[in-house]
């Protein structure tokens, strides 16, 4: 289980990069074994900022070897809600130990979270994990 931590924001805008999204939720989840306990909700502020998230990643120990024993970083997956857009979601998001991570998330104008309407799909990126670091 991992015994240190790094930092995580989220940054949601429009307009490409031009807006930022006031008020959205953002859902993070661990995605893995070790931190599938951790769950955050956050809003995001007139900046289209969330405050940073302390989040728990093995030892920064872990990355300094070409093949480390261990993975070293954490997964997390995001789910990003806002009136007048697509929901967004994105799925391993790396988090390694003693970093701040910003996350970007450019959100799509479309459907109301208070509305019924289901669109043909939300946005999702997937990040595949590293295979090769090195």
């Amino acid at each position: 289980m991992p015994t240190s931590s790094g930092t995580l924001r989220i940054r949601t805008y429009t307009a490409g990069g031009a807006l930022p999204v006031k008020g959205a939720i953002v859902r993070i989840r661990g995605a893995d074994e070790d931190n599938g306990y951790v769950v955050h909700q956050l809003i995001t502020d007139d900046d289209g900022l969330t405050p940073a998230v302390s989040l728990p990643a093995p030892s920064i120990d872990y990355s300094l070897f070409p093949e480390p024993s261990e993975q070293p970083y954490s997964s997390y997956n995001i789910e990003i809600n806002a009136n007048g857009f697509l929901d967004k979601k994105i799925l391993g998001l790396t988090v390694f130990s003693g970093i701040e991570s910003i996350q970007l998330v450019n959100m799509i104008p479309g459907k109301s979270i208070d509305s019924n309407i289901i669109p043909n799909g939300n946005s999702q990126t997937v990040i595949p994990p590293y295979n090769n670091l090195y």
